[in-house]
């Protein structure tokens, strides 16, 4: 009969544990059923004889229940009621974050440090997420007035309010400014010069002067015209192209309605104003011989000089007749206009040139005071005839207006 280690007691082969002192018995095989106590804790209970509660001391029970839990565990089921990380991930990435409204600033003023057109809203609960925050845009700037519309855009590049003023003022500065060292150096202290040089005063003063754009339209168209009409005179008295007054007409006429064609593509009064423009420059050209010219060629470049730019007029006149195209396109229109000034320009210049600069064996019949006035009407053409354009930008303007009250 085997013997205890620990008690040196009597213990049979089947025992697992020794009946005296508890210990476990090294190669015993218990043939005893192990049978589990109902409960939810998960712990077995201690094995039973067959005829009742073994007699053993609380110790052993204890070291027993222990060994045969740890051998065969009971698997616990988890609590699944709650609320863990994973659920309020999963949570806020199904559920879409608040969507927050951004109102206009109104346009007074009154707060100007404040960029922020709505304010953040605190968290209702411990579950707010992250991005829900990150949604909130607090420093986008909102443009003050109401929403811009696509029709909004496509009117204004039909129909601009203020089309070409930025290139008035520009041209009337720097050919005003020309013209003054023009007429310093040609008029002396004649008082056809100090006429000269208080026009030209006049106009680069109206381009700097802050003013609305119906008002410095017309005063530049004015004052362009009255410099024009004092060169007009001096060419008259001179015997310098008799029909230079038509001309001038026609120019100032056909470059301002190529430039209001080029701002407003589908109005009918552009078409109108181009369709007079080109008439007057046509009954120009062969009144003043345009046509003939090429046939009295010398070899002194002051006689194909004059003719090669009646040539150009007629070319012009022609390409003016672009601007009957479709309304999709500007047909050039500003380039017509600008360049028409520009032959203008180089037309005069001639004029004067072969005046003070004639043909070998001939006096010169041109004297300072009236180059300085010729000056100033050059200056006043090209600023009147693109002042012109945008004096018809505001008639229309006004027009449709009293249209649009008349019929609401």
């Amino acid at each position: 009969m085997p013997k205890c280690q620990s008690c040196d007691g009597d213990v049979l082969r089947t025992d697992a544990f020794c009946g005296i002192c508890g210990a476990p018995v090294p190669g015993g095989k218990p043939v005893v059923p192990v049978a589990r106590e109902a409960g939810t804790s998960g712990v077995q209970g201690a094995p039973t004889a067959p005829g009742g509660m073994l007699d053993r001391p609380p110790a052993a029970a204890a070291q027993a229940a222990a060994v045969i839990a740890i051998s065969d565990p009971v698997p616990t089921q988890k609590n699944e009621t709650g609320v863990t990380r994973t659920t309020i991930r999963e949570r806020e990435h199904s559920e879409p974050a608040t969507v927050l409204p951004l109102h206009r600033k109104k346009n007074d003023g009154t707060d100007s440090t404040d960029r922020q057109s709505f304010k953040e809203p605190e968290p209702a609960s411990a579950s707010t997420s992250m991005a829900e925050r990150d949604t909130s845009l607090p420093d986008i700037p909102v443009p003050p007035g109401p929403p811009i519309l696509a029709s909004d855009l496509l009117r204004e590049r039909m129909r601009p309010r203020a089309p070409g003023e930025k290139a008035l003022r520009r041209f009337t500065v720097g050919l005003s400014a020309a013209g003054i060292v023009g007429v310093l150096v040609n008029g002396g202290a004649h008082p056809l010069a100090f006429v000269s040089l208080a026009l030209l005063i006049g106009m680069l003063t109206v381009a700097l002067t802050p003013m609305s754009y119906r008002g410095r339209a017309v005063s530049l168209f004015l004052v362009g015209a009255v410099a024009t009409g004092v060169a007009l005179w001096q060419q008259a008295l001179q015997g310098i192209a008799p029909e230079g007054m038509i001309l001038a007409t026609a120019t100032i006429l056909l470059s301002g309605s190529l430039l209001f064609r080029a701002y407003y593509r589908g109005t009918r009064l552009a078409r109108v104003a181009v369709s007079i423009g080109v008439l007057a420059l046509g009954a120009w050209f062969f009144l003043s011989g345009g046509h003939e010219s090429l046939v009295r060629l010398e070899g002194y470049w002051q006689s194909w000089g004059p003719a090669s730019t009646q040539m150009a007029f007629g070319l012009l006149a022609l390409l003016s007749l672009m601007a009957f195209m479709d309304s999709s396109t500007r047909a050039g229109a500003h380039w017509w206009a600008y360049s028409l000034l520009a032959l203008y320009t180089v037309h005069i210049g001639l004029l004067v040139a072969i005046q003070r600069w004639p043909i070998p064996g001939t006096l010169s019949a041109i004297e300072g005071p009236t180059v300085a006035a010729i000056i100033t009407g050059t200056v006043g053409t090209v600023v009147a005839g693109i002042a012109l354009a945008q004096v018809l930008v505001v008639a229309y303007n006004a027009a449709a207006n009293r249209t649009s009250e008349g019929s609401a």
